[in-house]
């Protein structure tokens, strides 16, 4: 996971990624833990402060990984304008966003989701989000053409091929920049403490 997060937000190249969401290509793949432990990676390698923003209303996964949900009284949705001071600090530079303050309202609609996506960059340099699966909502393509990119996420031995090449030909034709892809789930042949000496 170091890896990809040097590659994605510290890459040097002309546009450097500030906003990244992480999607799944199938519905049934949990990727919550892998969007807070990239944005835990980057939180520990920044001096800035870096938020995890829960944008999958359909199977939201960041808030109960904290014990908590949106229905705790821990949010209130109109303030989003003070995302901050309504978002839950997680460690010292890291942020967990709700949808309802990072988001809205009002839906997924362009111009709204434009409006608080900048919000969203005034207030934080560095943004998770985490996404609906691209492979079933185009939720992940608006969110991927309006930020820096997106990343894939497949699962070992689930993905089907041809879905994940539908979801990038999905993100494509919205714009959305396609900034690499990680495959979840993998085992490996041999064991995870022999593995990790190699």
């Amino acid at each position: 996971m170091r890896g990809l997060v040097r590659r994605v937000f510290f890459a040097g190249g002309s546009k450097p990624a500030r906003q990244v969401v992480l999607s799944a290509v199938d519905p049934e793949a949990d990727i919550a833990p892998i969007c807070l432990q990239v944005a835990e990676i980057l939180a520990e390698q920044v001096t800035e402060k870096v938020c995890v923003v829960e944008a999958n209303l359909h199977a939201p996964g960041l808030e109960p990984a904290y014990g908590r949900n949106r229905n705790d009284g821990l949010y209130a949705p109109d303030t989003a304008k003070a995302m901050r001071q309504s978002s839950r600090q997680i460690s010292r530079r890291l942020w967990l966003v709700s949808w309802e303050i990072a988001l809205g309202q009002n839906g997924f609609s362009a111009s709204w989701l434009r409006n608080e996506l900048g919000e969203l960059r005034r207030q934080y340099e560095y943004a998770v989000l985490h996404a609906p699966p691209a492979g079933m909502y185009s939720e992940a393509a608006l969110l991927g053409q309006l930020t820096d990119g997106v990343i894939l996420v497949l699962e070992a031995h689930t993905t089907r091929r041809v879905a994940a090449q539908k979801a990038k030909e999905t993100l494509l034709a919205a714009h959305a920049r396609l900034l690499g892809t990680v495959l979840s789930e993998r085992r490996f042949p041999i064991p995870e403490r022999i593995y990790r000496r190699l």
